[in-house]
């Protein structure tokens, strides 16, 4: 995969309960327009954090299709993946809760081109996995240090998910200006976008921009979610980098608190002489700037 994609992919699994539409491998634009934006339901961001924060725990595991896109705005490139993606929540008896995330890509398009990948991502709450069967390639790096929590804006940059970020409000806050909006806010009035109204309806919008005395200033320009109001599961992830580059998840046909297997989030290294390539990266801090 290429490295851009691989850095900016990072963004879509965790606020991610999410879509109750119509499952389908390549979604079509709805015929009706988009509806009138309503009323927000919350106040201002720290109700609807809080209110995110109440309907995360309620989540054991989800599964659903996924589609993300990455464009690239100065080399006018645009990839679509297709896949599924798996979250659980581990529950430790001495030690914090973990979600784990999954997702499997089966297919890629690019332009006109379609064609069948194999390329999984798994986040086991430290280490963050890349595997690519077809070349037989292993990558896993420690991106949570031993005693510490995550830092859900981190594995944003490191992973292609987007991560819940409603049980993490105080860290956000921090670091973030966030903001409600309605739903067609961002959307409207850019090309690429547009066509993602009929995806949100009436659905909250909640936007985190880096504050400019912060380490997450040169991160992004934005991250927008869209969540359901009356489920508040996510329905569509949209991140803006300074370069005009933007990443957008959309989610389909999503389950939730049904039995996952465990072999979904196995980080586990193959063994010397398997004949895959292995690259183990311990934790060694983050750079600034």
């Amino acid at each position: 995969m290429p490295a851009p994609f691989t850095t900016t992919l990072i963004a879509w699994l965790a606020a991610l309960p999410t879509l109750a539409i119509q499952p389908t491998a390549d979604p079509q634009p709805d015929s009706q327009p988009p509806a009138e934006p309503a009323a927000p339901a919350f106040a201002n961001a720290t109700e609807l954090l809080d209110a995110l924060a109440k309907r995360d725990a309620s989540i054991e595991t989800l599964t659903g299709d996924v589609r993300l896109t990455a464009i690239q705005a100065l080399q006018g490139d645009t990839q679509r993946r297709l896949g599924k993606l798996a979250l659980k929540t581990a529950r430790g008896e001495d030690t914090p809760d973990r979600r784990l995330y999954a997702v499997r890509f089966t297919q890629l398009q690019m332009d006109a081109r379609v064609q069948d990948i194999e390329e999984h991502y798994i986040f086991d709450g430290r280490w963050l996995v890349e595997r690519h069967p077809e070349e037989r390639q292993f990558i896993k790096r420690e991106i949570v240090p031993v005693g510490q929590t995550l830092d859900p804006m981190d594995l944003m940059r490191d992973a292609p998910f987007w991560v819940s970020v409603g049980d993490d409000a105080d860290r956000i806050l921090k670091d973030y200006n966030a903001t409600v909006h309605d739903a067609a806010d961002g959307l409207a009035d850019n090309p690429d976008l547009a066509g993602l109204q009929r995806l949100v309806g009436n659905c909250v919008q909640l936007e985190l921009t880096p504050k400019p005395d912060s380490p997450a200033k040169d991160d992004w320009e934005s991250v927008r979610m869209w969540f359901d109001p009356d489920t508040l599961l996510p329905r569509l992830y949209v991140k803006t980098e300074w370069t005009g580059d933007l990443q957008i998840a959309e989610l389909f046909a999503v389950k939730i608190n049904e039995d996952l297997p465990e072999t979904i989030f196995d980080t586990t290294t193959p063994e010397p002489g398997s004949g895959w390539q292995v690259q183990v990266s311990p934790w060694r801090g983050r750079a600034d700037g």
